[in-house]
Order: structure tokens, then C-alpha cells, then sequence
């Protein structure tokens, strides 16, 4: 079977297109996960970081989660991964749970009473309760930065 030139170049530049809407894909999930990279994540990040508050007393900010979660993925470019909150976060002790994958993380999740997502909770510590973070959408990073040090002083 004879493909003409032409076909040949439809396919060859058929194949490139989609190879590249592949890799900027694939490129745009790795700057997501990297934004939050050094943030504890999973169940054993959250049994670390309990340990870590347990000797250092700080805050434990807790991000749920989804990958196909629109808002999750706003919320993470727009706001976790900016200057203010990434100083504040250096502060404290951060960790990313996706109920998603697995269910321990789920069982977590319920036990927190996670109902949607994305969910921003605070541990201040030291027997305080947790707080949840009410307003995680269409804010600055600076309103956000405000609503966590407002949810210590609970």
C-alpha cells in the first residue's frame, strides 16, 4: 500500500500535535504536584506530621483534594503555591490528602467531615479543635494567609 507524500505529512504532523498536547499536559500536572512538593501527603504524611506538631506545636494545615477537582486545582495554582502562603506554610506543618487514593485516606477524610472539595482545615494544636477555612475561592492569597492565622486564634 502507497501513502502519498501528502498523507505522510497529515500523519507526521497529526502524530507531533498530539504528542505535544500530551506532554504539555503531562508538563502542566508536574508544575501542579511540584508547587506542593514539599508538603507531607497521604495517611503516613498525616501520622508525620501529627508526630512533628506533637514536638514542635505547630499549626497542621490539612489540603483535600481531588485530581479532577476543578476548584482544587485554582485553589493550588492561585493560592498555595503563592509567596504569601508559601511563607506562611514554611511556618507550619503542611499536608496534601487525596481521599481518592485509597481508603485510608477516604476513611480520613470522613473523619474530618470533608464533604467537598476542595477542604482546608487547620489544627492549631495542642487540644484546640480543628477549624476549617470557609472561603477557599475568588480571594487573595493575602485573604487566605489572613483566614488561617484568624483560625490559631480560635
Amino acid at each position: 500500500m502507497n501513502i502519498s507524500p501528502f498523507k505522510k505529512l497529515i500523519l507526521i504532523v497529526s502524530i507531533i500535535l498530539l504528542s505535544s498536547g500530551f506532554i504539555i499536559s503531562q508538563l502542566q500536572q508536574f508544575s501542579q504536584d511540584s508547587s506542593l512538593s514539599d508538603w507531607n501527603s497521604g495517611l503516613s504524611g498525616f501520622i508525620t506530621s501529627m508526630k512533628e506538631q506533637r514536638d514542635s506545636n505547630k499549626p497542621i494545615a490539612l489540603f483535600f483534594y481531588t485530581d479532577w477537582c476543578p476548584n482544587c486545582k485554582k485553589l493550588r495554582e492561585d493560592i498555595l503555591s503563592s509567596p504569601e502562603v508559601r511563607t506562611l506554610m514554611a511556618q507550619w506543618i503542611p499536608v496534601k490528602i487525596n481521599p481518592e487514593n485509597g481508603p485510608l485516606e477516604n476513611q480520613l477524610s470522613e473523619e474530618f467531615g470533608v464533604f467537598g472539595y476542595p477542604t482546608f482545615i487547620v489544627l492549631p494544636g495542642r487540644n484546640k479543635k480543628p477549624v476549617l477555612i470557609r472561603k477557599t475561592s475568588n480571594i487573595s492569597p493575602a485573604e487566605f494567609v489572613k483566614q488561617c492565622r484568624q483560625a490559631l486564634a480560635t
